[in-house]
């Protein structure tokens, strides 16, 4: 085994932990003798979790063992599924939604989530409040080491595939959704083994206590429903333009901001991807506001001219944000028909909208707003003159 895989230099790589793979110094040969020397361990505690009982030896249930053992020692192409804890929402819904599925956690999965080191008891109470998981299922492991060494993170791509998810939440939870925590589990394979988690591994973001804040204080609901439009929304993200994910970042990450200064400037940030675009002439703040009111009063949100302005008075408050401008600032609080509104939760609505609708138009393009927007609304009042 240990000159099967030392002659495969993509395999002996594996058993560098990540972070030490970038340097050539070194020598993989030296542990890997160490990992193939564990294999006999590896099965003997496998096994004990798998059967309960040692005492008499089920040989074919050994030689499974091995055989999964032996896939990690020597593939390069290992997989696993992902399980995502839900937190900030109460989820009712289940189903496989195409790009990702959603499933109910089990007792196993909860007692793998509550197995973090060094957490505040209180956190780990919110961390295991979880009772549904987002799934990736099938993702490319990135694993190295044996036993004691072992470690197993995905790829940056299912990283981002959770953000994703988390980003097409975004336009549908009336909460703040998210994750602290990740459990993989792999597939036909297992370089480690735990008593009470099997071949399981679980993952605590590093920032878990600063999400945990954000996330639990209010929950919305997910329904089955919900978790369709969610689908529909993550591929718009997938296939549309990229402007349309820089929006949904910036949605998602408004609301997890504990000021509001740096709130308004995500927002308009994730305005100004949608509507900025274009390379006609004209003021920046102008153009967006305009293409905003075209937008929003086709969605039933009042008058073009009355949002035209209140726009126009979003970006004065982020304006003066920006530029260092010490508050309180007078255009924080706006007044819409006689009715007071924080500037950064009409901007939150605003963007929500204006990123709905960006989603299902067609290949949608933000230098092609007026274009689909602004001219068949002149084109709609000109036809309307010349009846006249």
């Amino acid at each position: 085994m240990y000159e099967q895989v030392q002659s495969v230099p993509s395999v002996a790589q594996k058993f560098l932990l990540p972070e030490d793979r970038e340097e050539d110094s070194v020598d993989p040969g030296k542990v890997l003798f160490h990992e193939v020397a564990m294999i006999p361990v590896l099965l003997a505690e496998m096994y004990s979790v798998r059967v309960g009982s040692v005492d008499d030896v089920d040989l074919e249930i050994l030689e499974q063992l091995y055989r999964e053992l032996e896939v990690y020692l020597v593939a390069d192409d290992l997989r696993m599924d992902v399980y995502i804890p839900i937190l900030g929402a109460d989820v009712s819904g289940e189903g496989d939604f195409d790009y990702f599925s959603i499933v109910r956690l089990g007792g196993e999965q909860r007692e793998i989530l509550s197995r973090v080191g060094n957490v505040h008891p209180r956190d780990v109470r919110k961390l295991c409040q979880a009772t549904h998981a987002l799934l990736i299922k099938d993702a490319p492991a990135l694993a190295g080491g044996c036993g004691s060494s072992f470690e197993v993170v995905p790829y940056f791509s299912t990283f981002d595939l959770v953000d994703q998810f988390f980003d097409a939440a975004a336009l549908e939870s009336p909460s703040l959704v998210g994750c602290a925590q990740m459990i993989f589990s792999p597939n036909g394979w297992f370089g480690n083994v735990d008593v009470a988690m099997g071949a399981n591994s679980p993952y605590l973001y590093r920032d878990y206590a600063t999400r945990l804040d954000n996330l639990t204080p209010h929950s919305g609901e997910l329904d089955y429903s919900a978790f369709t439009r969610i689908r529909g929304n993550f591929g718009g993200l997938s296939e549309g333009h990229a402007s349309l994910r820089v929006a949904a970042r910036r949605l998602r990450i408004a609301r997890e901001r504990d000021s509001d200064e740096d709130r308004i400037v995500d927002l308009c940030i994730g305005l100004e991807s949608i509507l900025g675009g274009g390379s006609g002439a004209g003021e920046i703040v102008h153009k967006i506001s305009m293409r905003a009111a075209a937008i929003l009063s086709q969605s039933g949100w009042g008058r073009s001219v009355d949002i035209f302005q209140v726009m126009k008075d979003v970006y004065s408050y982020r304006s003066r944000v920006v530029h260092g401008i010490p508050g309180p600032h007078k255009k924080e609080l706006l007044h819409i028909d006689g009715m007071p509104i924080h500037a950064s939760r009409y901007a939150l609505a605003s963007l929500g909208q204006v990123l709905r609708v960006a989603l299902a138009v067609e290949g949608f393009q933000p230098d092609k707003v007026d274009a689909m927007f602004i001219y068949p609304a002149l084109d709609m009042a000109a036809d309307r003159l010349s009846d006249q």
